[in-house]
């Protein structure tokens, strides 16, 4: 792909893999197994086969593992549309970084334009290494962006509609992939923590600061991710304070009106019972002033509740 000559202070581009002098770095980057194979390069760098075997296949967690003459690194780019990792295996020899994505990744072409841009930022492999994991954590970063934009609108949607049932699906759902995510994250951190250390083989004097930076952003990644749990569980937890509020509502209506009606059919039974002698049963006026009765008491009863602020 890249090309850099220490003697120009220059990149140009190549269309296939060849040994590096002493004067110069190489960048390689592959979108898919078989473009790797149809470029001969494992069969020009003669690997340890442990080393061929990591970096052919791509592992289920970011790791990093170091050899004789190299170190392979197994990392995941994240995607902001679908939150979907794309795995990607790096490939660390003292003049060479080679990138193996098991798909299309979109900041190839970025890079590309970076290290003809700043042709000294291939000066040494350990300024590629940090540049492509600024990249990589910066597709975090996005992804955290996003997702705080997604948790709000979930929010927003409990208190429009508590008694919806899909909100406590999605919390389940978001709780699952987050707990998967951040397995990624802790892994990621780990990977850059010892890119940064002194002790890493392929690193300079200068590279440890620019990887402590990159991990001090990355802190931010991690925070997060422990954020959006907790924030999550506060959802569930408003949603169903939310549904608690409104049942309470309800029955503290029904509760009412049934204060309401209760000596209104007090007064209906007790003159609905059967006996001869009740002098209000011929009274020439007596429905009306039962019906007056009632619904003065119910004007007061409904008064009281007003005054004190229970309706």
């Amino acid at each position: 792909m890249l090309k850099y000559s220490k003697a120009t202070n220059k990149t140009e581009r190549i269309e296939h893999f060849e040994m590096p002098k002493e004067s110069n770095t190489l960048w390689m980057f592959y979108q898919s197994p078989q473009e790797l194979q149809s470029d001969s390069v494992l069969q020009q760098l003669q690997l340890h086969p442990l080393a061929e075997a990591a970096f052919t296949s791509f592992s289920e967690h970011p790791q990093i593992n170091v050899y004789a003459n190299h170190a392979v690194v197994s990392t995941f780019y994240l995607e902001t549309k679908k939150l979907e990792p794309i795995r990607i295996n790096l490939l660390i020899g003292e003049q060479y970084l080679i990138v193996l994505a098991e798909r299309e990744i979109p900041f190839r072409e970025q890079l590309v334009k970076d290290f003809t841009d700043n042709p000294e930022h291939m000066k040494h492999v350990s300024y590629m290494l940090y540049y492509f994991m600024k990249d990589i954590v910066s597709s975090y970063l996005e992804v955290i962006d996003q997702l705080s934009d997604e948790f709000l609108e979930l929010e927003k949607s409990v208190f429009i509609d508590p008694q919806k049932r899909e909100i406590g699906r999605d919390v389940y759902r978001w709780k699952s992939r987050l707990h998967k995510l951040r397995q990624y994250v802790e892994a990621e951190e780990s990977i850059i923590q010892k890119m940064g250390h002194d002790d890493f083989e392929y690193a300079n004097e200068e590279s440890g600061f620019y990887f402590k930076d990159l991990l001090s952003s990355f802190s931010r990644v991690t925070a997060a991710f422990d954020s959006f749990k907790e924030n999550l569980q506060g959802i569930l937890d408003l949603q169903m304070s939310l549904k608690s509020d409104h049942m309470n509502t309800i029955m503290k209506t029904l509760t009412l009106v049934s204060a309401v009606f209760i000596p209104l059919t007090f007064l209906a039974g007790l003159y609905g019972m059967n006996f001869e002698y009740m002098p209000e049963l011929k009274w020439h006026y007596g429905y009306f002033s039962m019906l007056s009765l009632c619904v003065v008491m119910s004007i007061l009863i409904i008064g009281y509740f007003k005054k004190k602020r229970w309706w």
